[in-house]
């Protein structure tokens, strides 16, 4: 059993890297600053209950990495050491840098020493930067890396440090004689298929920078990029090294090729196109741009100077990685799938910088929507939301399901909604519908579909596309009408119309409009947090623009949905009284299959409890 040494495990690199890792039989030795919120980590991942890994407490910083003696000893007995440790923030001031990176490495290359000296390293793994200067063939051995002022002047302090303790650790393979393999990493997203991407300093700058409006023209020319790559395909390639018996030793790029990516342009355009914002057409030199953010332009756009030297216009070395791939098997460096899910995803995180992931649920990608999945046994339950809402508002009620039945629970995040890409161009209506069912045949067996509001009637036209799929089908406070309300007509006359007059509520205007229709008097029988959630939701133009398209389909493009219409699968309506907007439409007051309970519209959302209790009795009735 190989025992591997690794840094920054706790990253976004290194977390993926020990995922890819506990899949083999290595002994996993990781540096962390804090045992306890590692530990917290690996439980999440999993992993809680992996007698493989052991956590070191420690800093990259701090002579010896601040080991005890006897966790300094289990250190030397390592065969490979991983060195992905580091901040990923680009505006480190110079002390912070160095103190991280260049004397972090000094710490490391040290304990790579002691090992090579007692019982041989195998392998050194360094993940640095595709911006590096430093390749196999320029590493000048007279060169102090400490005292050489004069590197990368015009640089910030972040790549200028993290490139000399490149140049450092490649100095120190030399003199001492054991393999190296330099990995370097381009920009970097979440894995695939799902594209969760927990840094956002990165392609979450450019995102941030174009909800906010603030990158009005185009970094670069015609032959501009940012490359792009997916934190799994990088973890791959280096849990692959760490486990080479003979390695070589080399320098990776990893990233794609030049005329297969897009250029920043492109770029641009397909993130404008998620965010539903206009996309920058001016192109203006890089330089100039730097040159603008260092004068205080950073501080009007949110926009690090430093970010703009990740935007190139050179072509990089990958003939060892295309090489290194085709061994492994794996195919070119590509993430065009999931750069819609990636932009999406950051764009949540930073609408809801403060939101914590719901316990016990894992983002999925199912079709091209983002859904939140906790696992159980047996039949799945499928949660469509309605209006206002998203995935994270049904997790109250997806927990009470969950716990009284023990099935696993998906919580589905609508087109443009929550984590969930964009509608491509062509009917609304029908994108919505043909988004759900793709979602939904991701499943091999069937499920119960439950949708809320006009994710009800969502949800029914998915159902009748898929009916041998769906075992049960709840209707909760279905759109059945367009509401009679002129005023409402005339908000979400156009979607554009709808979405500016959403982004100007506030949250009194909010509380009062929900205490109206639901039919409640006090703001006390609202959720806690949610009306300020949906006002923090309407600040992304994104799901601001996805609830004006759904208002406007309620208000302009209805469906018919009549009894005689809804699929012929077992199907419960659930419908609440107190609502002061929808009615009950004449064809179904008679209907069996209703069911009229005392709660206003948002019912599934407000009476989380009451809402399960109401599914598991009548769902057991239907069977």
């Amino acid at each position: 059993m190989s025992v591997l040494f690794i840094t920054g495990g706790t990253g976004f690199i290194g977390k993926e890297v020990v995922k890819q890792l506990a899949e083999g039989r290595e002994r996993l030795l990781l540096l962390v600053r804090s045992a306890e919120k590692a530990s917290a980590m690996l439980q999440r991942m999993g992993l809680g209950e992996d007698t493989r890994i052991t956590l070191l407490q420690g800093d990259l910083s701090e002579p010896g990495l601040g080991l005890r003696s006897d966790d300094r000893e289990l250190a030397c007995t390592a065969d490979v050491i991983i060195h992905a440790g580091g901040t990923m923030s680009i505006t480190l001031d110079p002390a912070a840098a160095k103190q991280t990176f260049l004397e972090g490495a000094r710490h490391v290359a040290e304990l790579a020493a002691d090992i090579q000296r007692t019982k041989g390293l195998r392998h050194f793994i360094h993940i640095v930067g595709y911006m590096s200067p430093f390749h196999d063939g320029n590493v000048d051995m007279e060169t102090d890396v400490f005292q050489w002022d004069g590197f990368m002047k015009k640089e910030g302090p972040y790549e200028r440090m993290k490139f000399l303790s490149d140049l450092y650790i490649r100095q120190q393979a030399k003199v001492h004689e054991y393999p190296l393999s330099v990995v370097n990493p381009c920009t970097l997203v979440g894995a695939k298929p799902a594209g969760t991407t927990e840094q956002t300093g990165g392609l979450g700058i450019l995102v941030e920078a174009l909800r906010r409006k603030m990158m009005p023209v185009i970094p670069g020319g015609t032959s501009h990029w940012l490359p792009i790559v997916a934190n799994d395909d990088l973890a791959r390639i280096i849990a692959y090294l760490a486990r080479d018996a003979a390695p070589g030793g080399c320098t990776y790029n990893i990233l794609g090729e030049k005329g297969r990516e897009p250029r920043i342009r492109e770029l641009l355009t397909l993130i404008a196109r998620e965010l539903r914002v206009p996309a920058p057409r001016l192109s203006v030199p890089v330089s100039l741009l730097r040159t603008v953010m260092k004068a205080g332009g950073s501080r009007l756009t949110g926009i690090p100077a430093e970010s703009l030297s990740f935007i190139t216009d050179r072509s990089f070395r990958t003939v060892e990685t295309n090489e290194l791939l085709e061994r492994m098997g794996e195919a070119p460096l590509n993430t065009s799938d999931i750069l819609p899910m990636a932009i999406a995803d950051l764009d949540y995180r930073l609408t809801y910088p403060n939101r914590k992931e719901p316990e016990g649920y894992v983002k999925e990608r199912k079709g091209d929507l983002a859904v939140l999945v906790k696992e159980g046994c047996g039949i799945p339950w499928v949660l469509v939301h309605g209006m206002l809402s998203g995935a994270d508002d049904l997790v109250p009620l997806a927990g009470q399901l969950h716990e009284r039945t023990g099935n696993p629970v998906w919580i589905v995040d609508l087109p443009g909604f929550g984590r969930s890409p964009s509608l491509r161009q062509g009917d609304a209506l029908q994108g919505n519908v043909e988004a759900l069912c793709r979602a939904i045949a991701d499943h091999p067996g069937p499920i119960r579909l439950a949708g809320h509001s006009f994710g009800a009637v969502l949800a029914a036209k998915a159902a009748a596309a898929l009916q041998d799929k769906v075992q049960q089908l709840y209707l909760l406070q279905p759109v059945l009408h367009s509401p009679r309300n002129r005023m409402r007509r005339w908000h979400s006359t156009s979607i554009e119309w709808s979405r500016f007059l959403l982004q100007r509520l506030n949250t009194a205007s909010l509380t009062r409009m929900l205490l109206r229709e639901e039919g409640a008097m006090e703001r006390s029988e609202l959720p806690d947090g949610y009306v300020e959630a949906v006002i923090q939701g309407l600040s992304s133009p994104r799901i601001a623009a996805a609830n004006a398209a759904m208002l406007h389909m309620v208000h302009h493009h209805l469906p018919a949905l009549s009894p005689t219409a809804l699929p012929s699968v077992p199907t419960t309506i659930l419908w609440g009284a107190k609502d002061k907007v929808y009615k009950m439409t004449k064809l179904f007051r008679h209907d069996p299959r209703v069911n009229v309970i005392p709660y206003g519209h948002q019912f599934p959302v407000f009476q989380s409890q009451e809402t399960a209790q109401l599914l598991i009795e009548l769902g057991s009735s239907t069977e």
